[in-house]
Order: structure tokens, then sequence, then C-alpha cells
């Protein structure tokens, strides 16, 4: 990335490698929501020009002397590479909320470049991160691994009970997994809400069986839509995974009495502050929630997941392009003709 809405193809030396990290040879790496932000938008940790992309896949290709691998990874082993770089010994860290870490850092941000290259350096913070893929999980398929995680935070901190009706607003690569756990877990109905027609449409024939009724979002972001649908009592749990202010407030209006509302989805830097109808919380007694990121926990679930789920998840992959693409990656997503879109160089 040159600049914000600007990209360009180098040839660079191969990066050298930390004494205690590792260089990934990369097959895969997927384009994050956070790196469309930061590539529409701009980011101070990621000056320009830089090298973006936190959700790679790879072989360790080499190791530095002083490196060491988790138990069960060698070198020349496939493996994924998780975003969130811990301290490993804060409160957080210690009790397993890694992605809380008081130190914590994003890979792919500065100080330590991406993966949307042929070889991305690892680390040493990074190490702990390195997972081994099982044989018949292709690389593209398993760059989903780091978001998926998160959405599996999020629908954690939705705790969804059996038997809830689940309104997720944003029908991005997020809310298609979120609505699966969804089903899942129990929930009796599960909606899906966008404001882009062709985004929800593909989003419908990637997971549809899981979603009872979605429509797009008018001016009312669906509150409407809703209420109708619920005998006007509104869903007991409410998730927005796209990064939109009228969403959040529309949430909040939507939701029953003593829901539960998570906010997935952050907002672009520049502009973090959204106008809340405080008195919905108030007089209806919502529990108004954050999530964000990963644990190290939820990223071996979303392994095992990714084995049970594989046909489903794959579908949310829609489009893979070349690196020598990747401004027309980076347009499909600002265009919203796809969901996951991933890199191959």
């Amino acid at each position: 990335m040159t600049g914000v809405n600007l990209v360009e193809i180098r040839k660079t030396p191969e990066p050298d490698v930390d004494p205690q990290g590792a260089i990934l040879r990369v097959e895969a790496c997927g384009i994050c929501g956070t790196d469309a932000r930061t590539f529409f938008n701009g980011d101070p940790k990621a000056p320009a020009p830089w090298i973006l992309g936190h959700e790679p896949v790879g072989v360790i290709e080499e190791l530095g002397p002083g490196a060491h691998l988790p138990p069960g990874v060698k070198k020349g082993d496939r493996v994924f590479l998780g975003s969130i770089l811990t301290c490993g010994q804060c409160r957080w860290c210690t009790e397993g909320f890694q992605n809380l870490c008081d130190q914590h850092l994003l890979y792919g941000y500065d100080p330590y470049p991406g993966a949307y290259a042929d070889y991305a350096p690892v680390p040493a913070i990074a190490m702990k991160n390195v997972i081994a893929l099982p044989p018949d999980l292709p690389s593209d398929l398993a760059t989903v691994a780091d978001p998926f995680a998160c959405a599996l935070n999020g629908v954690e901190v939705l705790d969804i009970r059996l038997g809830d009706t689940v309104v997720i607003l944003g029908a991005g690569p997020i809310g298609c997994w979120q609505a699966i756990m969804a089903r899942d877990r129990g929930a009796s109905k599960v909606y899906l809400s966008d404001v882009n027609r062709q985004r929800l449409d593909i989003a419908l024939r990637a997971i549809g069986a899981f979603v009872d009724d979605a429509w797009v979002a008018g001016d009312d972001n669906g509150v409407a839509e809703v209420l109708d649908r619920t005998e006007g009592k509104g869903p007991e749990r409410v998730s927005v995974a796209a990064p939109s202010k009228s969403a959040q407030q529309a949430a909040l209006l939507m939701a029953a009495k003593r829901a539960r509302v998570v906010y997935f989805a952050g907002l672009p830097k520049h502009d973090p502050i959204s106008p809340l109808d405080i008195n919905q919380l108030h007089y209806k007694e919502l529990s108004v929630l954050g999530a964000y990121g990963a644990t190290h926990r939820q990223y071996r679930i979303t392994m095992d997941y990714l084995r049970r789920r594989r046909d489903q998840l794959a579908a949310v992959v829609t489009h893979r392009f070349p690196l020598d693409r990747i401004g027309d990656a980076f347009e499909t997503i600002r265009s919203g003709t796809g969901l996951k879109v991933v890199m191959l160089p």
C-alpha cells in the first residue's frame, strides 16, 4: 500500500529471518475488513509504503537459530498464523483472554509488515500463534481461521441460548459465520440483514440453509422488519457485524427487553463516536457488549469447526485473486460483490 486507495506491486528482497522467528512462504492470505478500512481510510499503524495482510497461510520455510515452534509444528509444515500478537505475561494473557492483552499488537501493522507477498517474516512474538493445518484443508479456506475465530468470540459474548431469536446486522463473512454458529448453538430463528442487496443475495447463496429470513435494511435499518417477524417483541440477541453507526442504533431499537446486543464491528479510527439512544438501554434493561479479536482457545476450536463445516464455510470464500491483482481485490470488497476475498501469491 503506497497511500490511501493506492497499491503497487514491487520487487523487494526476501525478508530477513528473526533470530527467534521464521520465514513463511505464503500460499494464501485473506483480506479482512480491517485491511479494507486501512486501505480505504488510512491508518497511522500502516505508514505508506506498507505491506498489509494479517490472515496468512503458508509453509515454514526457514527458522531463526533460536526459534522455537509450538509443540507438533516443524519446519516445512503448512501453518496458519493468528494475527493478535501478545505479551503472554499480563493478567489478560494469563487468564486466557489474549485478545485483550495490555500490550497487544496486530500482525501486518507497524512494526510487523504483513503477508501480501511471496514471503513473510514471522517475528518471535508471533511464534506462539503458529498452528499446523490438517493436510486436507485447502490453504484458501484455511485463511478464514483468523476471522472465523473472531466471529466465534462475538457469538460467545452474545451467549445464545436454546430457543433464542437472533438478528445479525451485516451479511459479510463475519455475519455469515455467526449465522451458522447461531443455528448450531440452538437459536430457534436466525435473521440476517444488510444494506447491500447484492451482498445479501451472495450471502444467502452461501449460507441460506442456516437463515430463516433475510432482508435489505431500509431507512430504519430493518427495525420494522424485525418487529414484524417477532410480534413486536424483538429478538433476544442482536449482533452488529457491520461498521455502521446506524446499525448500532438500530440494534438498540429492535432488541427485546432484557436482550443482549453485541457490537462486533469497529468504526474507522478517524470517526469512532456513535450517537446512541441510551434510553433504549436504560428502559429495556439491555446488555450492550463489545467483542474484539479472538483467543488462542478460540483458534483451536476454529480448526475443528473448519473440518466439520468445511463445505458451508468454503462457500463464503467467493473470490480469489493473484497478488498482482490486489487492487481488483480491494475494489471487489468496496463494491460489495463478494464476501470473503483471498489473495494467492
